[in-house]
């Protein structure tokens, strides 16, 4: 890219994406597993955008504020998360007493663009592909971790592709709505026991690995923005909830014993090395999010948003086996709905740079009874820092969620889980 011009530069955004540690990333509102900021300049000021047209991400956090934005006809980018700390401290009762077991570390790397064009005067259409939800978890040492039968690794990859109509119905509101398809994939692996009648012990006679095909469903958004003076603005959008059910296929392969006899009868009476018909299905939650910010000159901006995330609809994660209901499963459980906060401040200093910080809360929307190692979540505070100058953005958080215990595992799996991450993102936009 060194050699391209400004003007000819599009928008790239090394945004971000998945969360934390194991517990979850990229663009997201209310934990659970939604992902991160699909926009650099709100990453910078926390996640607080809903009440601003800063650029074409508006598409994403709030199609309204589309009608209004002055400028910005493209954004392109991929993120970085970088995942690391990710432990897990056993305890009793249960499974997992007296063991410790860790994360891989790993990187995530999604990818956003979202595109505008001007259909008149008051009308504009908006374009956005973006990441919403995902997870990846990855146990080191398979064959020693407690939860193995649980879950050893998992991943959810989703990808929304979305359209927008905005209309400007006064110079100061703005008002959007439109239409969301998405798809996603979810690859679970976990080890299958047996028992060994020669030591009276459960070993591990498989490892069993779950992929679906990517699916797809259809949801929709829409939302307002509302200027009143040059001091205050307001806010609020609403994203639809999508059901969507998946197909796809286990593979079951050996895991040896050290006894002859008994990998022989294991052979002979379990479906190795062939795939099994599986089917599951995700209820992705609804969003209504309200946003208010104040900018009482014209250096400083002050944004609060809050966000209701609908996980109640998420009763869990089940995965059957319609020619082999043994290997059926059950993974996480009932959530509730989770409130997030967020506050970001601008200020705008000299030769047009901005300085931007935000801080955000999140709730969990998951219960102790459903914190497990596919998806241990927590709630967790993001703090950021950005900086802006015409065309380029620079932003970064760090997510620190807290270290998060459980007593009453649907798995009998009790301990503590702990971790963070650290995202940077970069973008040059056209305007």
């Amino acid at each position: 890219m060194s050699g391209m011009t400004r003007p000819k530069i599009a928008t790239l955004s090394l945004a971000a994406a998945l969360w934390a540690a194991g517990l979850a990333p990229a663009p997201g509102w209310g934990s659970g597993f939604s992902a991160t900021e699909p926009g650099v300049k709100a990453m910078g000021l926390g996640g607080a955008f809903t009440a601003q047209a800063a650029d074409p991400t508006v598409i994403f956090y709030n199609p309204g504020a589309l009608a209004l934005l002055p400028k910005g006809k493209l954004t392109v980018g991929v993120g970085a998360l970088y995942l690391n700390e990710s432990q897990f401290q056993g305890t009793s009762p249960g499974i997992g007493a007296g063991t410790a077991a860790e994360q891989e570390v790993g990187l995530t790397v999604p990818a956003q663009i979202y595109a505008v064009k001007a259909l008149g005067p008051k009308l504009k259409l908006g374009l956005g592909v973006y990441t919403p939800y995902a997870f990846k978890t990855d146990w080191a040492d398979p064959a020693a971790f407690a939860g193995r039968y649980v879950t050893t690794s998992s991943e959810l990859r989703t990808f929304d592709a979305k359209s927008v109509l905005a209309l400007q119905v006064t110079p100061n509101f703005g008002f959007g709505a439109g239409v969301i398809y998405r798809t996603f994939d979810l690859a679970v692996g976990r080890r299958v026991p047996g028992f060994n009648p020669n030591t009276g012990e459960i070993q591990d006679i498989g490892s069993l690995a779950m992929q679906t095909d990517f699916e797809s469903g259809i949801g929709w958004d829409a939302g307002f923005l509302h200027r009143i003076g040059k001091g205050f603005a307001w806010g609020a959008s609403y994203r639809s909830p999508i059901d969507i059910d998946s197909v796809g296929a286990g593979r079951l392969t050996q895991i040896l014993t050290g006894d002859a006899q008994i990998d022989a009868l294991n052979r002979a009476t379990l479906p190795y090395d062939v795939d099994l018909p599986l089917a599951t299905g995700i209820s992705f939650p609804d969003t209504a999010t309200l946003g208010i910010a104040i900018t009482p000159s014209e250096m400083l901006l002050v944004e609060v948003d809050v966000a209701q995330t609908g996980w109640s609809r998420f009763e869990g994660l089940a995965v059957d086996f319609p020619t082999r209901p043994a290997f059926d499963q059950t993974l996480q459980g009932a959530w509730e709905d989770a409130l997030s906060y967020r506050l970001g401040v601008q200020l705008t200093m000299g030769k047009g740079v901005q300085l931007r910080f935000g801080y955000a809360f999140e709730e969990s929307p998951q219960p102790d009874a459903s914190v497990a190692p596919l998806f241990p979540d927590a709630e967790r505070s993001i703090f950021s820092a950005g900086i802006g100058r015409d065309w380029l953005d620079v932003g970064f958080q760090f997510i620190s969620p807290a270290s998060r215990t459980t007593l009453t595992n649907a798995d009998n799996l009790n301990g503590t889980y702990s971790g963070n991450s650290y995202l940077l993102g970069f973008s040059i936009t056209k305007k």
